[in-house]
């Protein structure tokens, strides 16, 4: 097995000191260890689909109850990444969950997650739906590493599993509500209602409301939170060996995420400077300023704080409304035997439009937006066995998983037209890159407009898939203390996935022109091309786009020919195999040291994320192929200090093959495309440790660090440049680029110190969260701008503070807590995109500022 050299200097010999010292320790360390105060409880998780003990798990994983959830002040999914090492949430326009730098960057439906999320054991395959706040949640684990055997696919980087709090036999339940500033108000309430002693139920409900702390100057507050769900539960005890749960779940979301601010980072990225284009408000092809000065309008630098200028036409809506129904059939059919059965349907409909992607100022120059209503359709049914065998000896999990899905999708990209001069026009028809030195001073040449750049292509996309696999995984307790597990997973999906392509109609364009402002002249149909009877001084491109808004005032903003229709299907299958052992040290050799167990364990384990078809403008659909990963683990476990420190550690390689990953390209339309490639081969070197010690009874002290290491072995793409004015394919070498939007380094610290008075309980917390810089880059271009400057395409590393101090009356039944978080107020980013080759822009988009409030929580 080969780790990093780098993460074993970094982590093993210290490791390594920690347990050889401590074996070596006698009975004075001991004795003083007895006088620690504080014990850590054992926490049981699922990651093998049965309970264990965490601290006997050969799994990287992170277990939090509802009440750790409670006592840190998280309130959804993405604080996880507050205090879970390796784990990276970013929720701007859409979810975005890496684990080890694994994760999904695009938010359009053909893509699926790296990252599965799993609720009660129902598999939630759309990340929009994944940011589920902690409504009621009994327990979340994190799993990192690939879950390829037992979780299936689209688990490359790891899974999040939550686990509900179940209905109760008894009356009962809590209620707690919430203010805190930019207007937040939020209510919670669970209530058991036992019907009889057979048939329990619960009902919970959740309302999360505040104004956005961004302001922008055209359509006000973004990044608001309106949030509304109702989760109703039953459990049916249908005799000693049969038990029935049920869940629906009914969510809301009305919201708008954040507008972001633009900064302009190649000035020879083709749309700046490199085509030599004219846009609406340029009247000097000399010297054209249009686009640059429409992203310098919104430039954070240019703004007052938390302000943005994105201008009318963005729709940073985030509307979706979700419906979850599961079940899950209990019956053990022995001591040593059950079966399992969960089912789960969802739909989700995802509302629109929705801006998804342009180049970042307040002009609509370049637009990507999703039309109207997506949905999402899923059922899922999985079939499990699980037992022991030979007296014990051996623990076995298998089974059955089946899927169905569907998802549709309408986007649109588009742009004004554009212009040139007369000379960089002929340049470019002729496949030559434009020298603007031959471009006359003042533009004496005659204005020459057209679609130059795509005027309007929708796409209506569909997609069908069915997933089948068989799995199973069995654990030898070789002898009391060492054990080997081996397991695999057979997977086969089909895919049928069909496009509809709709470009703008040029001749209804230049009807429109050549009608509403005779000094338009139509030169070129093909590609929409007129000369303007008149000067640029003039602004000839905003006149026509004047015209253009007027003739076609709906969102689209141009007329739309024929569709052309695409179909594809495709079959993906994989089998995931995994092996693993560990030892558990015995009680023999931990006598008389500070250690009280130890768990040492090796891992193999592999993973896949599904292949998908990928629209390429007018060109139709490619093949993506899925993905693969193979890891490989070393770790160990250990309580210590009369199990008052646990110390967790994992050594990993990863060797990452058909990396999926997004690019801009262009169609043979000539249209600048978002598209999807296999990018050959990387790897993933790392190491992440936890750390949790009660030095009192008093006091809780936890902390959390990783550091991984990545790095393209093959990674092959086409130059834009060449591709776009001449066609022709020029291949680039991209491999010594660095892995975008995950930080190569986290950690975090926490302190809580509880104090029992006669007035109740007292705890006082603090939480401090640091994130490496991240690179942001998409294309080739923005990587050689990072190696010129690197501050105008990285997110800057950043520590998050936050502060909570709660009180607790004697009963243990009503808490009232006080809290900020962020209390530095932090400027940092949470979505961030830079593409130097083609925009020359990168975009960013702020995280939370400083919040402040109160919240009180009743047990009753």
């Amino acid at each position: 097995m080969r780790i990093s050299a780098r993460i074993c200097r970094g982590l093993l010999p210290g490791c390594v000191l920690l347990l050889s010292s401590a074996a070596a320790w006698g009975q004075e360390a001991e004795t003083a260890a007895k006088k620690m105060g504080g014990t850590i409880e054992e926490v049981l998780v699922t990651a093998r689909k049965r309970a264990e003990n965490l601290q006997e798990t050969p799994v990287a994983v992170t277990a939090m109850s509802g009440d750790d959830l409670r006592a840190m002040g998280i309130l959804s999914t993405t604080e996880l990444s507050k205090s879970v090492p390796s784990l990276q949430i970013n929720d701007s326009t859409s979810a975005q969950i890496f684990i080890r730098g694994i994760g999904q960057r695009a938010p359009m439906a053909r893509f699926d997650p790296s990252v599965s999320v799993y609720l009660d054991g129902i598999f939630i395959p759309r990340p929009d739906g994944q940011l589920l706040d902690t409504i009621d949640v009994e327990s979340v684990q994190v799993l990192r590493g690939p879950q390829g055997t037992l979780f299936g696919k689209n688990n490359t980087g790891g899974a999040l599993v939550f686990t509900l709090s179940k209905p109760e036999d008894v009356a009962g339940g809590y209620i707690e509500g919430g203010l805190g500033s930019y207007a937040e108000n939020r209510l919670r309430a669970a209530v058991n209602m036992p019907v009889n002693d057979e048939l329990l139920t619960r009902l919970s409900i959740n309302s999360h409301r505040r104004d956005g702390f961004l302001e922008d100057r055209s359509i006000g507050e973004t990044q608001s939170v309106d949030r509304l769900s109702a989760i109703f539960q039953t459990r049916w005890l249908a005799s000693d060996s049969l038990t029935l749960d049920t869940l629906a779940f009914w969510g809301k979301i009305r919201e708008r995420y954040p507008t972001y601010h633009c900064k302009i980072v190649n000035d020879d990225a083709l749309f700046v400077n490199g085509l030599g284009l004219l846009w609406p408000g340029d009247t000097d092809p000399s010297n054209p300023r249009a686009y640059r000065e429409n992203c310098e309008a919104n430039d954070r630098d240019a703004l007052p704080d938390l302000v943005t200028n994105q201008g009318d036409q963005q729709y940073q809506v985030k509307n979706q409304d979700v419906l979850l129904l599961g079940a899950t059939l209990d019956w053990e059919l022995s001591a040593d035997h059950s079966i399992k059965g969960i089912f789960g349907y969802r739909d989700a409909v995802k509302g629109g439009p929705q801006s998804n992607a342009d180049e970042g100022g307040p002009q609509p120059f370049l637009r990507g937006i999703v039309l109207g209503d997506s949905d999402q359709e899923s059922l899922t049914l999985e079939l499990q066995f699980n037992g022991r065998l030979f007296d014990g000896a051996v623990d076995y999990t298998a089974g059955l998983f089946w899927q169905d899905e569907y998802k549709n999708e309408r986007f649109m990209v588009g742009s004004p037209l554009v212009g040139a001069d007369s000379t960089t026009l002929a340049q470019l028809l002729a496949g030559e890159m434009p020298n603007p030195a031959l471009v006359p001073p003042g533009g004496t040449n005659p204005p020459v407009i057209g679609a130059l750049v795509p005027l309007a292509t929708v796409q209506d996309f569909e997609i069908f898939g069915e997933t089948a696999a068989a799995f199973a995984q069995a654990t030898w307790h070789i002898t009391e203390n060492w054990e080997l597990t081996l397991g695999g997973r057979y997977t086969e999906e089909s895919r049928d996935s069909e496009l509809a392509t709709r470009s703008a109609d040029l001749a209804a364009v230049s009807a429109a022109l050549t009608t509403a402002d005779p000094r338009f002249v139509l030169l070129e149909p093909e590609r929409g091309i007129h000369s303007f009877l008149g000067t640029w001084s003039q602004d000839p491109l905003s006149i026509a786009q004047n015209i253009m808004r007027e003739a076609f005032p709906d969102i689209i903003g141009a007329p739309l020919g024929a569709a052309d229709n695409y179909q594809t299907s495709s079959v993906f299958k994989e089998f995931t195999p995994m092996a693993s052992t560990s030892w558990v040290l015995p009680e023999t050799l931990l006598e008389n040291s500070l250690i009280d167990s130890a768990m040492v364990y090796a891992t193999w384990s592999n993973g896949f994320k599904s292949g998908f078809h990928e629209p390429s403008g007018v060109d139709g659909l490619a093949v993506v192929e899925p993905e693969l990963l193979e890891n490989r683990e070393i770790g160990f476990k250990i309580d210590a200090l009369q199990r008052s420190l646990r110390f967790n550690v994992a050594l990993y390689s990863m060797i990452f093959e058909n990396m999926q990953l997004i690019t801009v390209n262009v169609d043979s339309a000539n249209s600048l495309i978002v598209t999807s490639q296999n990018a050959g081969e990387s790897t993933i070197e790392g190491g992440e440790f936890e750390l949790t010690w009660l030095p009192t009874v008093n006091t809780l002290i936890t902390l959390s660090y990783s550091n991984n290491n990545y790095s393209f072995v093959e990674f092959e793409d086409t130059a834009l440049a060449p591709l776009a004015v001449a066609q022709e394919l020029v291949a680039i070498d991209r491999s010594d680029e660095e892995f975008a939007v995950s930080p190569r380094q986290t950690a975090a610290l926490g302190v809580q110190y509880t104090l029992d008075t006669e007035l109740g309980m007292f705890t006082p917390r603090v939480d401090l969260s640091y994130k490496g810089e991240v690179y942001m880059g998409l294309d080739n271009a923005s990587w050689d701008v990072a190696k010129r400057e690197p501050g105008l395409v990285y997110a800057d590393d950043y520590i998050l503070v936050d502060l909570r101090l709660s009180w607790s009356n004697s009963a243990n039944d009503l808490n009232i807590a006080a809290y900020v978080k962020n209390a530095t107020d932090e400027r940092y980013d949470i979505g961030a995109v830079a593409t130097g080759e083609s925009l020359g822009t990168y975009a960013q988009a702020l995280g939370d500022p400083r919040f402040y409030g109160v919240e009180v929580f009743k047990r009753f």
